[in-house]
Parts: structure tokens; sequence; C-alpha cells
């Protein structure tokens, strides 16, 4: 019977298995939350995005079209129309001043003749006035002046945006006619407001929008909408275009994401309701299944436990049910009897299986040495055939093309320089593995060879350097491994010799290397250790050797150290050659005259194998 109890009890995989459906229910709830509802909050606050920008846009082209609707007040009048013509002088004292400006509310106001002349201008920069050519826009010569101050037509106009030396401007151009909109032509009116941050303040109160805009890249024109959505809002945004149909103004909207925040608490109460739910229903069924068949299942696990611990295959459990727990253990009890007799006659017969033995364990020793070379030639096929891919043959024909630039040129030279390079690096791996092939490779031939030769003699011992046959040993230890697990050789080591069989030697030191690493990985230790060393000490008045292999994997209790040497058994969980390693280790060691004994501090602490063999003469 195994001496190791369950790994995970039968209540821990209920309790798992109820938290893992739970989880289940929680995370396909929450995700039918996250791709049904989510979504269509996003969408909500996406739609809320483009009315802002809608709205923002709507206002400033509303500031637009009421410049415009005053310039078309303004533009066709008698009184101007006459002042531009040298007829009414006293237009200007009593029309043309900062009061009317104010009046109307503008920055920029300005009377041209039909050549373009300025009659009478102003404008104003932070209540100060300036001369209206140091707006650059109004200077003769500019690319968009004359179409500010020149008409073709009645019907001609000018209507947008433009970019000044102090920054955006709404412009509105139109020809001055008389008041019955006859002509011909006069001159032009031009009226401008900035687009500064009062007039940026007023939009916002104005719109109950957080807007604002930014002088545009000169290499975009798109003016389709875009929309971000951020952590905290969702920014809208379109380009804006001047007179001249050119990027001048990126206008930004930034709506705040409460929609969001209001779906995502919504989803929270759903799922903190679920999850509440959920407990409820698998703390009922936990109860449940923890009163009709865990606790039955316990108390037969724990009558195993004393027999196990006791070895007494007499004893019987009482429980008194009539499901089919009860019948179980009546059943068991049945079983423990025939077991008992069965026992002894299963030791007396584990030990007269030599041949047979022999040849599983001689196949054991041959997959522990192949197990390696097969790694190692699988790799050096993986790195082979990423080479397959490199494109040096289209990179050397591109080179041999005359027409190709010396630009391109340099940069096929340079992947042709990083694929040897590669192939290189390829090569030299490759190398290093096929040393361990040809070792491992070497260890198989020698395993056959000595089984073949000596099969039914008993090996010949002979002088042996212990480090000789560590360093080789070591190749058991899978190359994925040896980043995780470190092996240290003490330096006496090296000063050690042992009188033994070689082959016979080596496989015991492989076997036991390879347990140790196989220990480590099932402790999963982070930063496991293989230490390796050799005493010399004197037993029944014979100088001997005693190596000893140290890591700190998971170690082992007394009851497995009992039944660890014996034949079939193992505390793998899964292998095809189960409990032959150690079985055939002592028997090898007895062979050579020594003995292997074993010793831990209990599961989890690391363990310690001694492998007593005697000295070779001069040691």
């Amino acid at each position: 019977m195994s001496n190791s109890g369950p790994t995970t009890h039968l209540q821990s995989k209920v309790s798992l298995t109820l938290v893992f459906l739970f989880t289940a229910f929680v995370l396909a709830s929450y995700s039918i939350l996250q791709a049904v509802i989510a979504p269509a909050f996003d969408k909500l606050e996406i739609s809320a995005a483009k009315s802002d920008l809608h709205r923002a846009e709507a206002a400033l082209l509303t500031d637009v079209e009421n410049l415009h609707a005053l310039t078309k007040d303004y533009a066709p009048w008698d009184d101007i129309y006459d002042y531009v013509r040298g007829l009414n002088p006293g237009f200007q004292k009593s029309n043309l001043d900062q009061s009317t400006l104010d009046g109307l509310g503008l920055d920029v106001l300005g009377v041209y003749a039909t050549d373009s002349r300025p009659v009478w201008s102003m404008a104003r920069v932070a209540d100060q006035e300036i001369a209206i050519d140091k707006l650059n826009v109004f200077a003769s010569g500019h690319a968009q002046f004359n179409a500010l101050t020149e008409h073709a037509d009645d019907s001609d106009q000018a209507l947008g945006i433009v970019d000044t030396n102090y920054g955006p401007l709404i412009v509105s151009s139109r020809p001055i006619l008389r008041t019955d909109d006859s002509g011909p032509i006069a001159g032009a009116v031009v009226m401008g407001q900035f687009l500064d941050t009062a007039r940026l303040d007023r939009l916002r109160e104005r719109t109950g929008v957080d807007m604002s805009w930014v002088e545009a890249d000169a290499d975009s024109s798109d003016r389709t909408a875009s929309y971000k959505t951020g952590q905290h809002f969702v920014t809208g945004e379109r380009m804006l275009l001047d007179i001249s149909d050119q990027p001048i103004l990126l206008m930004k909207t930034r709506t705040s994401r409460d929609i969001s925040s209001l779906g995502s608490q919504t989803m929270k109460a759903a799922t903190g309701l679920l999850i509440g739910s959920g407990v409820l229903v698998c703390a009922f069924i936990w109860v449940m299944l923890r009163q009709t068949i865990l606790r039955p299942i316990e108390q037969l696990a724990t009558h195993i436990d004393a027999i196990r611990d006791s070895g007494d295959l007499t004893r019987k459990i009482s429980m008194h049910r009539d499901d089919e727990i009860g019948a179980l253990a009546n059943q068991f009890d049945d079983m423990t009897g025939e077991v008992n007799d069965a026992r002894q006659a299963l030791l007396e017969q584990s030990f007269n299986a030599g041949k047979a033995d022999t040849a599983a364990e001689v196949l054991h020793n041959i997959r522990n040495a192949m197990t390696p070379m097969i790694n190692a030639i699988d790799r050096i096929r993986k790195s082979f055939n990423v080479t397959d891919n490199l494109r040096v043959e289209e990179a050397l024909k591109q080179l041999t093309d005359p027409e190709c630039e010396p630009q391109r040129k340099a940069k096929f030279i340079q992947y042709i320089g990083a694929s040897f390079d590669h192939i290189g690096g390829v090569g030299k791996n490759s190398l290093e593995e096929l040393k361990v092939v040809s070792s491992q490779a070497k260890q198989v031939e020698g395993i056959l060879s000595d089984q073949e030769r000596y099969a039914n003699v008993v090996p010949v011992a002979e002088a042996l350097d212990l480090d000789e046959i560590i360093d080789e040993a070591k190749n058991v230890i899978p190359l994925e491994e040896q980043d995780e697990v470190e092996v240290i050789v003490v330096a006496d080591l090296e000063q050690q010799r042992v009188r033994a069989h070689r082959i016979g030697l080596l496989q015991v030191m492989s076997n036991l290397i390879l347990n140790a690493v196989e220990s480590i990985r099932r402790q999963d230790t982070a930063g496991g250790q293989i230490v390796l060393a050799a005493v010399t000490e004197t037993v029944d008045k014979r100088p001997m050797v005693r190596v000893t292999v140290t890591d700190n994997g998971s170690g082992f209790d007394h009851a497995m150290k009992e039944k660890m040497f014996r034949r079939g058994f193992t505390s793998k969980k899964k292998s095809n050659f189960s409990g032959l390693g150690l079985h055939w280790c002592a028997n090898a060691v007895a062979g050579m005259g020594g003995r292997l004994s074993a010793e831990s501090a209990g599961e989890g602490r690391g363990a310690e194998f001694h492998v007593l063999l005697p000295a070779a003469r001069g040691t």
C-alpha cells in the first residue's frame, strides 16, 4: 500500500469545484455585462460627444453668421457709399470711431475703395488700438488680402476665419452698394471679431460644452469628426478651414464620461448581487455535501490511514450506514483480510524476478540517457528550421542588381551579416548540443555493450576518478532544467577515487541526480540546488568513500524511507518504468561492495542520498 496520503482532500476538491463553478458563473455574467451593457453605455457617450461637438461648431457658426448679417446690413448703405466715393466726408466723424466698434461688438472694421486702398480702418487687440495692416492678413500682398478687399460683383463676399499675428479672426467682407443694392461697387466693408479667450468663454457658457481650439496642422485638411475615449472624457475633434479652405483651427470638445460611470456602478451592483446569490447557493450545497458525503468519506480515509501507519490489516471500521458508502466500508473490511494473506507472498516474490528486472532496468537506464539526447537533437532540428527562413539568396540577388540603390544595398549587406551571425550562433549552439548527444550516445553504447558482454558475469571493478564520473553523470540534467537547478560540486570530490564498475556507477549517479531534479520540480523550489560531495571513512576496517547527493526538493517521510528501495515502489505520479531506478541502484551498489542509503528531515525539506563505495588503492 502507498504510504503517501492524498495531496488534495476530497473536501478541498469539492470546495475548489464549487469555487470554480461560482467563479465561472460570475465571470460569464460579468463578461455578458461587459459585452452587452458596457458597449451600450459607450455608444451613448459617443452620441453625447457628437452632440457636444455639433453644438460647439454650431455656436461658432452662429457667431460667423451674425457677423455676416451685420456686414450685410452695413455694406449696402447710401451714406457709406458716398463716403467711399468722397461725397460724404461727415460720415467718418459721425459713424467711424471706437464707439462704432463697441456698439457692433467688433475688433476690426475696415473700409476699402475699389482698388483695395484703405479709406478708413481700426483694429483693437486687448483694448489697444493698432494699425490694421499689422494683422498681416490686411497687409497688401497677403494671399487673402484681395479676397477681403476686392469683390467682382454684387453677390461676391468673403466669410470665415483667417489667421493673424494676434490669433484667429472671424471676418466678413461684402461689397459697398447703395441702399437699394444697386451699384456700381464702390469698395468693400470688412468686419472682424477675434476668437480669443473671452469669446471662447462666452461660447462655453452659451452651449454648456467644454470646448477649445488649437492651431491646426498645415498638412491636415480632413474635416471628418473624430472621437477619442479616455479614462474620464470623450474628446471630439473637427478641423476648421479658413476662407481659402485651408486648415486653420482644430476644434475640440470634452464630454465627461458620466454615462460610463453610471453604467459601471450599475454593473458593479449587478455583479455584487450575483456574487452574493452565488455565495449563498454554494454555501448551501457545500453544507449538504459535507454532511452526506464528505464526512463519511473522511472517516473511511482516517481508517485507511490508521491501517497504513500500523500495518495491521485486521482492523475493522465501524460505520453503520445503509447507503453506498456503508457498503463500501463493509467491502473494504473484507478486502483487507484478503490483502493481509497476499501481502507476505508478494513481498517474498518481489526479489525473484532478477532477469526480467535486469532487462527492464537496462531499458530504464537507456531511457535516462536517451532523454537529453533526443531533446538536444530536437532543439538542433528546430534551430536549423529557423535558418531555412533566412532570405539570404534573395538579398544577394538584390545586391547584384545594378539598379539597386546604395542605401538599399547597405541594408541588404547588414541583413546578410546579421543572417550569418545568426547561422554562426545556431552552429555554435548545435555544436554544444552535439557534444551532449555524443556523450549520451557513448553512454548508451557502454550500457548495451556491457549488458551484452557481461550479462551473466559479475562486473569487473576498476579504480575510477570520482570527479570524471560525476561530470559525465551531470549530462542527464535536461538543458531546460539547467537554468533552474544549480549543481554544486564540492572541491574535495576531485581527490577521491573509488573501486567500482564504471558503467554501473555512472548509471547510479545519473539516476540519483535525475531523481534530485525531479524532486526539486515536484517541490517547485525556487533556486533548486544539488550538492555533490565525497569524504573518506573507515567501515568495518575497510577504507570507503561516501558520496553524498543532497537536494532541496520534496524530501520524504519515514514511511517512504522504509519502502523506497523496494522493487515496484515509486513516488512519481505518472511513469511507465516506475520503481526500477532506486531498486536497481541499491542492487548495483551492493554488487560493487557498497551500499545505498537515504535521509530526509521530512516532506518538503530536501533529501540526502549516500553512496558508500570501496576506496581505490592510494585514496
